[in-house]
């Protein structure tokens, strides 16, 4: 009996523990703000193993058989400025080769520069090699140049590292102009429940600027913490709160994908701020199966604020919302704002509707349309490619010739290289005929991406006029023909 009473009082004791952590409306557990403090710094690593296949990829991107050698000393010898020049390289064709290099000239370099770009090469390559640097740096960033301390903050972001928590939390509550927006932006990227909690109670501060409060509630959303909901609610529901930063709560009440958030979204659809309407919209866009989002989206499409009705369009594009072709071919037709008429045509496009189809198909088509119009229409049905190839292969062929209508030949052009086939080749022919200098570098752009045999003699034909030229010197080394000098100097 002695033993019975034992367990049932222990029980009753880890009850009440319990109940004190638990919100007593949901029996879930409440959620304490996150605090800051010293960061533990993580143990120090390697580089991650190099991707071979984006290795083999940078290779053949190599002028000479010397170039890895070279760019490998450059790295351990080089002048910080021959460096700089090198991870500039090496970020944008995806390199990865020289990581071991490039942690190692990391640990010795003095160069913020170096420093800087080697952060943003490991950011791209989300390689976790360099977090004990970071967190140590966050810990105490003062001395650092304000360039360094931003990548670190990057890398962080890219890198989640959650051990870097209590530095960024200090940062923010230093208020540092230097550091406070891109520490509020790196918590939302690694922060969970507590780190939002603590982003909604710090807003309630007194003393923050507009700007301040807007940066942490776009944030919010950010973790996905529905634990914030209701506040996030009461903020939205506050005519007298600061518009932006009820703006960003319709959005982060979005970005938690709570049904629940719908209603109230919608509820703010009637806003006479057009941006605040516009927001919400952003916030629907994530309940895409939703009927009263659905709904409220589509009638976006023809609010009277532009801004809001651009982001209705953008998102029946994303989530593929086919009840509203009717209204996107309207505002092709009749939008008094060119940009929404485009973003009608992109959407429409991607859509894939026998009745936007045919739309976009017969604008092509009617004399009446203007050619600015139809590049547009080209640009989206050639980048989606369901259909629409035979009459944009007509429309080629007729304003090939056609000098009154250059600007449209030079835009189908540009859109056909983008993405070439054989049945092009028909079209590539006209222009490598022509007398246009620019059509027949066109014509040149084209065959450069299949090299088809049945355009060869017109490339051929250019390649050996009398008269020099860009395009003649082009047409030679695509044909691997000699340039005329190298040949009379062979000869001589």
């Amino acid at each position: 009996m002695r033993k019975l009473l034992l367990v049932l009082l222990i029980l009753g004791l880890a009850g009440i523990c319990f109940a004190q952590d638990t919100d007593s409306d949901n029996d879930t557990p409440t959620v304490v703000a996150s605090k800051g403090g010293y960061a533990e710094v993580p143990a120090a690593k390697r580089p991650k193993p190099i991707d071979q296949e984006k290795a083999a990829a940078a290779a053949e991107k190599d002028e000479t058989p010397d170039d890895e050698e070279n760019n490998r000393n450059t790295i351990r010898y080089g002048l910080p400025s021959e460096i700089s020049t090198l991870l500039d390289t090496l970020l944008k064709n995806d390199d990865p080769r020289f990581t071991e290099e490039i942690y190692d000239l990391f640990q010795v370099t003095k160069s913020s520069t170096i420093k800087e770009k080697v952060l943003k090469y490991f950011t791209k390559a989300e390689d976790p090699c360099l977090e004990d640097y970071a967190v140590d740096l966050l810990n105490d960033p003062y001395d650092e140049t304000n360039a360094v301390v931003k990548a670190t903050f990057q890398y962080i972001s890219a890198v989640k590292t959650t051990a870097a928590i209590p530095a960024v939390i200090n940062l923010i509550e230093s208020e540092n102009e230097n550091y406070f927006t891109d520490a509020i932006a790196t918590l939302g990227d690694i922060g969970g429940p507590e780190e939002a909690m603590f982003l909604v109670e710090y807003l309630e501060r007194d003393d923050l600027s507009d700007a301040q409060r807007q940066t942490l509630m776009r944030n919010c959303g950010k973790m996905h913490a529905v634990e914030t909901w209701d506040k996030l609610v009461d903020i939205l529901d506050n005519d007298d709160e600061n518009s932006f930063v009820r703006m960003y709560a319709a959005e982060s009440l979005g970005l938690m994908e709570v049904e629940k958030s719908v209603p109230v979204l919608v509820r703010h659809f009637d806003a006479t701020d057009p941006y605040l309407r516009q927001y919400v919209v952003k916030g629907l866009s994530h309940f895409p199966d939703v009927v009263e989002a659905k709904a409220t989206i589509i009638q976006a499409i023809r609010d009277e604020n532009w801004r809001v009705r651009q982001e209705a369009i953008r998102t029946v594009k994303e989530n593929k919302t086919k009840d509203a072709v009717p209204y996107l071919i309207y505002r092709a037709k009749n939008d008094s704002e060119k940009l929404i008429k485009e973003e009608s045509y992109t959407a429409l496009a991607a859509l894939n509707t026998d009745e936007g189809n045919d739309f976009l198909i017969a604008q092509l088509q009617d004399k009446k349309v203007a050619d600015g119009t139809k590049k547009k229409i080209v640009e989206v049905l050639l980048a989606e490619d369901h259909v629409g190839e035979k009459e944009i292969i007509d429309l080629a062929k007729t304003v090939a010739t056609d000098d009154k209508r250059k600007d449209l030949r030079y835009a189908i052009a540009k859109e056909m290289v983008k993405n070439y086939k054989s049945s092009y080749d028909e079209v590539a022919a006209l222009y490598l005929q022509s007398k246009d200098a620019t059509t027949i570098s066109l014509g040149l752009d084209m065959y450069k991406q299949k090299k088809s045999s049945s355009l060869e003699a017109y490339v051929n034909t250019i390649a050996n006029e009398k008269k020099s030229s860009s395009n003649k010197t082009r047409a030679q080394k695509l044909l691997g023909i000699e340039e005329e000098e190298n040949k009379n100097a062979d000869a001589k």
